[in-house]
């Protein structure tokens, strides 16, 4: 028996109604930082009802799942490695009396969906359920553009959060939007709207791995098809007239657009263009904290087996990787990988049933990976657990057992 034969129960419309509705609260718990005392990522005033709105959406989405059974071995492990994560950082901060950082409460509390999913009896149309979830980041963007009209915008930079609150995690959720609509193949006429929708998004984000997701998804549908090249460079038209009608390609004072400054820096990084690296912070905190983490990974040997450097319960850097490596140990992280890579070689083999969207979702998660602790921010880590589950349901991999 696998999983995909364990799946008969058909989903009632009252739980399917619940589903939704924890999915659109977790989507929007951040509009609450509208409310609060928000500067540049830090809000005061709404720690508390933004924790517990996680909560009720998560509850919300397994409740709707019950009754559930362990049945993926890869899922299980999953879970095992970030509970023991999660005793570990526990133990920590009650051995050294400090609590550095709670970002990865963020992952905890997403962790029961990813059981849920896997083990629940019901059969979920996972298509249906995407499509409603890109529909609402899709109504986000809309918002977000009003917003920015009204000049009530949360980030200096005018960047696009939508109910996520922070840039990377819409930008990179608007990017895998886009591939749904793009590669999926049970979406609707409105296809293409909302692949314009939110390209638009990911590039209002100024993020510039949202930009990035976007230009390798367009590059690989471009390459199945001479058509595509021709609807590519249509898009290309709609969004260049969307970013200079509605938002302007510069800002007022003629200067560089904060996108292309960002591109300039990773270029001259790769020593491909002249530009001055250390004019962009995020590129040039990047390599710094790639140089700390591994300075003190010289200092402290033990660290890279154990984790907790300079004794911190958290090692808080923008980098998934470099977060694991340096909170839990080479172990951890090692596992980490390998899941996602099993996960990312089951997708390989059944791309033919959902046209490659997952094994491209994956494969930009791995990339984001290495410079974003992307699965610390909620509700990121739910929608990669529902990639991960829509594999597992679907005809598994030849190696892919019931525990």
């Amino acid at each position: 028996m696998n999983l995909a034969d364990f799946n008969k129960a058909k989903i009632s419309p009252w739980r399917r109604s619940l589903l939704h509705a924890g999915s659109l609260l977790g989507l929007s718990v951040y509009y609450l930082n509208y409310g609060g005392n928000f500067e540049e990522g830090n809000t005061e005033g709404v720690g508390v009802l933004t924790f517990l709105m996680r909560v009720i959406a998560v509850t919300c989405i397994v409740t709707t799942l019950l009754p559930i059974r362990l049945r993926s071995w890869s899922s299980m492990m999953m879970q095992g490695l970030f509970l023991y994560g999660a005793f570990s950082y526990v133990l920590a901060a009650g051995w050294h009396a400090h609590l550095n950082d709670s970002f990865f409460l963020n992952t905890i509390i997403q962790l029961p969906v990813l059981l849920a999913l896997v083990g629940t009896r019901f059969e979920i149309d996972y298509a249906r359920w995407l499509k409603f979830i890109f529909g609402v980041l899709g109504i986000q963007v809309l918002i977000d553009i009003l917003i920015w009209k009204t000049g009530q915008s949360l980030w200096l930079s005018t960047a696009f959060v939508g109910g996520l609150g922070n840039p990377s995690s819409f930008g990179l959720l608007c990017a895998l939007g886009a591939t749904f609509y793009i590669f999926h193949p049970s979406v609707g006429r409105e296809r293409w709207m909302l692949v314009i929708l939110l390209t638009f998004g990911a590039f209002q984000t100024k993020s510039m791995f949202a930009v990035l997701a976007i230009a390798l998804v367009l590059m690989v549908w471009i390459s199945t098809s001479w058509r595509h090249t021709f609807l590519a460079f249509i898009l290309g038209i709609f969004l260049t007239l969307g970013y200079f009608l509605v938002l302007g390609g510069q800002s007022d004072d003629g200067e560089m657009g904060f996108i292309e400054h960002k591109l300039m820096a990773v270029g001259a990084l790769l020593s491909l263009v002249e530009y001055n690296v250390d004019s962009s912070a995020s590129v040039s905190q990047r390599i710094e904290m790639h140089e700390r983490t591994f300075g003190e990974l010289a200092v402290d040997p033990v660290g890279l087996i154990v984790g907790h450097l300079q004794g911190l319960p958290y090692w808080p850097m923008d980098s998934q990787l470099l977060t694991y490596l340096g909170s839990f140990g080479t172990p951890f992280l090692i596992l980490f990988l390998s899941l996602h890579v099993y996960w990312t070689v089951c997708a390989w083999r059944k791309r033919h049933v959902d046209n490659r969207f997952a094994l491209l979702s994956f494969f930009i998660f791995g990339l984001i990976f290495l410079t974003n602790r992307i699965l610390d921010y909620f509700p990121v880590a739910i929608i990669y657990f529902i990639i991960v589950s829509a594999i597992l349901k679907s005809r598994p991999c030849k190696s892919s057992k019931i525990a």
